[in-house]
């Protein structure tokens, strides 16, 4: 397996911004693997942190299904909007770079995201064929396009009665009455946002379901295939929702929210299969 902890640079980062790669080794006698698609993980922590939670143990079971991945630890505060965003546009361009050495399917990278970490792959998904994004990664807009989006109650909107504020502040800082319009991804929803996959919980008491649940809306608005779950019961940040991922109190495992991850499974070999 190849993994390395690249540096990831652009104006504003912070000095430890990395990407973290988990890149199988080749299985076949004599043969490279067959090129595989690769999820590129963008943990949650509001903005503040990036949570080990929702990074290596996602990246792994990813791994275990035969595809390629990779976590990308972004800039959080103080850096600001967009400094996060270039950071995912510069790890596509990296993943794409090293396509023949990881044996990655360039058209199948699904940006994935947790909490905030899903406010920035959904992000991602709305603003990468942006004119200044591609300016700023000085290539074609075409070599940014992701293929898929994997969402876990994610933050979403910045809209009063449903925003995480804290996340949105955290990315803004001093910008925030400035930019937190644009920062509801629900209203620049359109065609251009690739397939998605999303999952929540009714009872999340920390970013409420509606963030996702908009955001559905409007991706069946502009015809976006999707599919979205929520579940009635479960807390916020629960990752696998199992002991594994618990947290240091023990919490997050909810044993009704445990079946997420086999929906994508299914979601993800009839969308992008598993070899090409």
């Amino acid at each position: 397996m190849i993994c390395k902890n690249i540096k990831i640079q652009v104006a504003g980062s912070a000095k430890d911004t990395h990407l973290e790669t988990y890149i199988l080794g080749d299985v076949m006698d004599g043969a490279r693997n067959r090129k595989s698609p690769l999820v590129l993980i963008c943990p949650g922590g509001g903005y503040a942190m990036t949570s080990n939670r929702e990074a290596e143990p996602i990246a792994l079971q990813f791994n275990s299904m035969g595809y390629q991945a990779a976590v990308l630890r972004y800039s959080c505060a103080p850096a600001i909007y967009p400094t996060a965003l270039w950071e995912v546009a510069e790890s596509v361009k990296l993943i794409k770079e090293n396509a023949e050495e990881w044996n990655v399917d360039t058209d199948r990278i699904i940006i994935m995201g947790f909490s905030a970490g899903g406010h920035l792959a959904a992000s991602y998904g709305v603003f990468w064929n942006e004119p200044w994004l591609a300016e700023k990664m000085h290539c074609d807009k075409e070599l940014l396009r992701p293929n898929g989006l994997i969402l876990c109650y994610p933050v979403i909107s910045s809209k009063e009665e449903i925003a995480h504020k804290d996340s949105i502040k955290n990315l803004l800082g001093d910008f925030y009455e400035e930019l937190k319009e644009k920062m509801s991804l629900e209203d620049w929803a359109g065609n251009q946002v690739p397939k998605t996959f999303l999952w929540h919980t009714f009872t999340d008491n920390v970013v409420p379901f509606w963030n996702s649940f908009r955001f559905a809306e409007a991706l069946g608005r502009a015809g976006v295939p999707m599919e979205y779950h929520l579940y009635p019961e479960g807390g916020h940040g629960l990752s696998l929702a199992k002991e594994q991922t618990a947290n240091i109190e023990g919490k997050g495992v909810e044993e009704g929210c445990q079946s997420w991850f086999s929906l994508l499974q299914s979601w993800l070999l009839r969308n992008f299969g598993l070899y090409s």
